[in-house]
């Protein structure tokens, strides 16, 4: 499997698993990756931040053994695969063929679905906030005003 396959296919399987789990984890009385309302204190490392919404993002870690397959024929060039997961061709022909094994690691921000419910949560109370820090300004923009 190539490199840029299995990343790609690592992150829709750990978006789709997220998303697929959040009905039947409120069935059960929970939350599947809650909006985060902001001033989210977080020790953990893979803990990026969060969007405008309250859209978690987390640093998805890969630590990878890739190898790289250079090949003598005429389309030549080099490829890289994942290690461990093996290609069988049937092509004739005559070539020769090295190939080294190196270890790659990358972070990569995901943001993850975030449950429907909790980000209108986080929605309503952003504008609730809004709507008081516009009063408190009002307020004071008249006392200053007044004088």
């Amino acid at each position: 499997m190539d490199l840029k396959d299995f990343v790609k296919e690592t992150l829709v399987q750990i978006s789709k698993g997220v998303q697929e789990s959040i009905e039947a984890v409120r069935e059960s009385g929970g939350y599947t990756n809650p909006a985060a309302g902001g001033g989210v204190k977080n020790d953990n490392s893979s803990y990026f931040g969060s969007m405008g919404e309250g859209q978690n993002v987390f640093l998805v870690d890969f630590d990878v053994a890739v190898t790289v397959d250079e090949n003598s024929e005429a389309s030549g060039g080099g490829k890289l695969k994942v290690a461990g997961i093996f290609s069988v061709g049937g092509d004739a022909g005559i070539s020769s063929k090295s190939s080294s094994t190196n270890r790659v690691s990358f972070k990569i921000p995901l943001a993850l679905p975030v449950d429907p419910i909790s980000r209108e949560e986080v929605i309503e109370r952003r504008g609730r906030d809004q709507k008081k820090a516009n009063e408190t300004l009002a307020r004071v923009a008249s006392k200053l005003s007044g004088r």
